[in-house]
Formats: C-alpha cells, structure tokens, sequence
C-alpha cells in the first residue's frame, strides 16, 4: 500500500471564539439577526438608542436655544459692555457674568447632556469594533464549518475511494483516499499506460525501466510539464537546451552518494532499510522505479483531491458566505470600511485585526484560511465600497455643525470682548465633519451608517426643537407685549380720569 498521508483531506472546525459580547453587543446582535438586514439592523438600533437619550437630548437642545433667544435679548447690553471693556477681558466677563445671571442665563444647562453624547459615542464605537471582529471571525468560522460538512457528505456518499475515520462520538478524525481509487476509471490511464502492480506494497513501472534512458526521461519531462517535481534521483538527469533532450547519466553514480541517499530517503519515508554496505545496480534501479511509482500515484490522488474534493468544500464555503453575507445597499460587508481598496473579505487572515488574538491563542491557520475561502476569489478583490458613506458622514455633520453654529451665532459673538469664541466656532464647524471623516476611514460601514443615522436623526430633533421653542418664546413676547400695552393704557386712562375729575 502506498503511503498516501501527503493526500490526506483536510477539513477545517475554524477559528475558535476568542471574542465574547457584552448585554449591549447582545442587544445589537439580537436587533440585526431579528431584522433580518444589517443596516435595518443598525438604524433601528440608532433610533432606540436616541429614543432613550431624547429627554436629555431634547432638554440640552430646548437650553441651547432658549439661550440663544436670551443672548439675542441681551445683545444691545453685551454689544455695548464690549465697548466699554475691549481692553479690559477681565471687568467685561465680570459684567457679563452679572448680566446673565440678572437674565436667567446658564453656559451649563447643555453640559451634561453633552458629556453624556460623548460617552455614549465612545462607548458605540468600541461596541461596534468589537461586534465587528466577532460578526467577521462568525463569518469566517461558518466558511470553515459548511466547508467540511460538504467535504465530509461527498466522502460518505464516496466511500469506495474514500475513508472516512470517526471516533467513538461520531466525529470524524480522518478522511483520505483509499488504495480504491487505484482501480477506478479515474486512474485508468495511469493504469494501463504506465503501471503494472507486481505485489500488494509496491507498484512498478511497466513502460518506464532506468535502462530505458528516453522512456525514463519522457516520463520526468511530462511529470515536470504537469508541475510536479520528481525527487528520487533528479540531481542525475542532465537537460540539453539545445537538443532538448533529458538524459540519464548512470556513469556519475556514486556508491557513497547514493548510500547518503538512500540514508536520508530512509529517514523522510521510512520504507527503505539502511545499514547497506554494498549496494548494487540492480537495488538502485529497484528503488528508483518504486519511488518513481509510488511519486506517479501520490500525484494522481493529490490531482483527484485537488480536482474533485476541494471544490466541493470551497463552493460550499462560497455558498455559506452569500446566504449570510453582510450587504446593505452597495456596501458588499458593513464590517469592513466603505472604501475601494478595502475588500468584502480579505485575501489574508493577517489582515483582520482579530489576527494577533488567534496568534495569541494559537489558532491563526493561515493555510486554512486560504483554503476555505478559496471559492471567494472575487470577494477578495473586489471593493467592498465606494466612500459614499464616508462623504455622507462628513456632509451630514457639516450640516448639523452649520445649524448649530446658527442656532448659537449670539453666544459666540457675545461670549467673549473680541468675538473669539466666533471663530473657535466656526473652526470646530470645519473640524467636526473632518473628524468624522476619518472615524468613517478607519471604522467599519456599519458605524458609519451608525453616525449618519445619528446626525440625521439629532438634526430632525433639532429642526422641530427650535420650531416649539421659538414658537413658545413668540407667543410669550406676544403676551408680554400684550401686557406691557395693557399696562400702559391702563395708565393712560388712570391718568386722564385723574384730569377729568
């Protein structure tokens, strides 16, 4: 029997889990796996979360603009201190300080809910980081698992060529192919042509004798065309360019160095006895042959493991990857950045940066990685993005910084003596969008469609606060104007009837 471990069929049980979620991940995990879409998924998550912070989010905006109304009351004063004071800061806060708080005025009304907005923001980012890694090794883990199911189905319902070993539970340990194949229509050519079986151990060329110097060279020619190198006494052919011809120079055999060679065959293969003092032509020639044969025969079940088995794993895999693959629109996997250059699954298990934690538990294959996901060529070279989400990141909290900047145009001009608030602020107006920018560069689609969800829906907020706010303050001025002109022909008429009588 031919020792057939170097075709040995692998099958693969994946990664591990080396990430775990916390209740929050849980809750995202349960809202995208419920909704059945990712990114219906993910804005539906956005949308609770806002609902849940909307009392704070709606009470920071009602202070934000119901200061503005106030600093827009006080202007004429503030204008008129900033004269007064422009070359004392100090006297002008001072002053300032005293106004608002005769006015009713707080710079702090909007703090905490903005504090807690950015622990909120800090706490989804490394929610959605860490839901990343474990959706994208999930992935990859169930690549790997629907890979050896369909290996493992092809070889029972192909157990006359191939052996399926299972433990006492049922799990399978071992699958190879069996000395079966030899005698299938597969191997027919092989059969017939070039092999004759002369014992149960060992089969030997029938048409290929080392005497027969063409033949021999034919067969390593057309073993090296099909790209496979023959190992056992390559160092003696010799190839002429011009003639293009393979020879066999038997003359350059050395005893000694064949001795070494067989030493060293002896101690990869195991099959070949040592301790030979004398070694003749005939046992050289014997040897060559058998390992020129049992070489032939490995190939041929490598070649039908290559060809026959392995696609029927890798289309599986593929197949595993589209049923669940984590599209939305044109992003082809929200777990991996809306860019061009950026690829829906990666062409190296070192490229995710789950990598370094597989490396520490030692479970990084990235042999078996490969492959797996063999069948997903396209996927790995394909873009997994076109920056739309990026643009839409930046532009939509443009627009948000824009309105703040608009709803609080009277604060920073009045908040300091030279209007430098002002300009701090239109610089963050700038800033603010560059920054997301660059969370959306370096962070997953997902919690980029996390971010422009979020502003959109802050901005709406925004929009219908400012409407109820100032249409509350109009309808207070109203009737504030209304009784001041109560008052005052309240007066008039107490004034005339004082002349009168």
């Amino acid at each position: 029997m031919f020792n057939i471990l170097s075709v040995a069929i692998n099958t693969y049980s994946g990664f591990g889990t080396p990430f775990s979620l916390d209740p929050l991940g849980q809750i995202i995990k349960a809202l995208i796996e419920g909704c059945g879409s990712i990114g219906v998924g993910i804005i539906l998550f956005t949308l609770i979360l806002k609902l849940i912070t909307m009392p704070l989010d709606v009470f920071s905006r009602i202070s934000t603009k119901k200061n503005s109304l106030k600093m827009e009351k006080m202007r004429p004063q503030l204008e008129k201190l900033q004269r007064q004071y422009a070359n004392n800061k100090a006297l002008y806060n001072e002053k300032m300080q005293a106004l608002y708080k005769k006015e009713g005025y707080s710079m702090f009304s909007s703090c905490l809910p903005m504090i807690v907005t950015i622990v909120i923001f800090i706490i989804v980012i490394n929610q959605f980081t860490n839901y990343s890694r474990y959706t994208n090794l999930t992935m990859i883990n169930n690549i790997a698992e629907s890979y050896t199911k369909a290996v493992v189905s092809y070889a029972d319902e192909h157990s006359d060529t191939l052996t399926v070993v299972r433990d006492a539970n049922g799990n399978v340990t071992e699958i190879y192919v069996n000395d079966n194949l030899f005698e299938s229509s597969y191997c027919l050519a092989l059969r017939e042509g070039h092999l004759e079986k002369t014992d149960t151990s060992v089969y030997y060329l029938g048409s290929f004798k080392t005497t027969d110097i063409d033949s021999l060279a034919k067969l390593v020619k057309q073993m090296n065309d099909e790209g496979y190198t023959y190992y056992a006494a390559s160092e003696q052919f010799i190839y002429d360019e011009a003639a293009d011809k393979y020879s066999l120079n038997l003359s350059r055999w050395d005893q000694d160095v064949v001795k070494d060679y067989i030493v060293r065959a002896n101690e990869e293969h195991g099959n070949y006895i040592t301790n030979k003092d004398d070694i003749t032509a005939a046992e050289v020639e014997d040897y060559i042959n058998s390992k020129i044969s049992e070489s032939l025969v490995n190939y041929k079940y490598g070649k039908y493991v290559d060809e026959e088995i392995k696609p029927v794993g890798r289309a599986a895999g593929r197949e595993s990857y589209l049923k669940d693959a984590p599209r939305f629109l044109w992003v082809k996997n929200l777990w991996v950045p809306d860019l061009p250059w950026k690829h829906p699954v990666f062409e190296k298990l070192s490229e995710y940066d789950f990598y370094n934690k597989l490396v520490e538990n030692g479970m990084a294959n990235d042999a078996e990685f490969e492959e797996i996901t063999a069948g997903l060529s396209d996927e790995k070279s394909q873009p997994n993005g076109y920056l739309i989400l990026v643009i839409l990141s930046i532009g939509v909290m443009f627009l948000s910084q824009f309105l703040t900047n608009k709803m609080q145009k009277a604060q920073m001009e009045l908040q300091t003596v030279d209007g430098q608030a002002a300009q701090t602020s239109k610089m963050m107006m700038w800033m603010m969008p560059i920054m997301f920018g660059v969370f959306a560069f370096i962070y997953t689609a997902s919690f980029s469609l996390y971010m422009i969800a979020s502003s959109v829906i802050s901005l709406l907020v925004t929009v219908l606060t400012n409407y109820f706010v100032e249409k509350h303050f109009a309808k207070k001025a109203a009737q504030e104007e209304l009784d001041r002109d109560k008052r005052i022909a309240v007066k008039k008429d107490g004034e005339n009837n004082a002349k009168k009588q």
